[in-house]
């Protein structure tokens, strides 16, 4: 994928399955401990494509995004210079798509690095002016899940050139998934 075709990371934890409410749409990182030396790396071979706005891009409907942005705010967050945003614009409507890029690039040039997770564009392409726009994207893949075909169209709507790599999280189990499907249900009901 693009110039750093070897960037491909394999997080050993399995996507979150508590029903806990997400984190609000926009976040700094908190003071935390050091980040585990995987997210490290991770965060230093994205770091030499010096991004300021780096959208994390789904290759199928269903991969853990979010789950993928949070750890590299973890990752980024011993580093607090420049402040790092996490912006969560899954479930955007097209109207709303232009109106976040441009408020990305206001941060931007207030000076922080932004981190923008974005649902899957096969199912949801309204957000496609947002990976677009942004300065290099990242491709999360579930192992056993994502198909050849869905990571290849994600790929070409964005351009293989913007993609700094790709990450790599196991199959959910099945308790992980009822868990998951349960906590949508929630999400629902008012």
């Amino acid at each position: 994928m693009g110039h750093d075709a070897s960037l491909r990371y394999t997080v050993a934890a399995p996507m979150s399955a508590d029903s806990s409410p997400p984190p609000p749409a926009e976040e700094t990182p908190p003071v935390s401990a050091v980040p585990s030396p995987e997210l490290s790396r991770l965060w230093f071979a994205l770091d030499r494509r010096a991004w300021n706005y780096l959208v994390v891009v789904p290759a199928h409907p269903g991969a853990p995004a979010q789950d993928a942005a949070q750890a590299l705010m973890e990752a980024g967050a011993p580093y607090p210079e420049p402040p790092l945003r996490l912006v969560d614009a899954t479930g955007i409507e097209p109207a709303g798509a232009p109106r976040m890029v441009l408020e990305v690039r206001r941060r931007v040039e207030q000076g922080e690095r932004v981190i923008v997770v974005i649902d899957s564009l096969i199912t949801h392409p309204a957000s496609l002016p947002l990976a677009l726009a942004a300065d290099t994207a990242l491709m999360v893949v579930t192992l056993g899940e994502t198909d050849f075909g869905s990571a290849q169209k994600t790929l070409s709507l964005v351009g293989e050139d913007r993609f700094a790599g790709s990450v790599t999280f196991p199959r959910p189990t099945k308790k992980q998934k009822r868990a998951a499907a349960d906590a949508a249900k929630k999400k629902k009901t008012p």
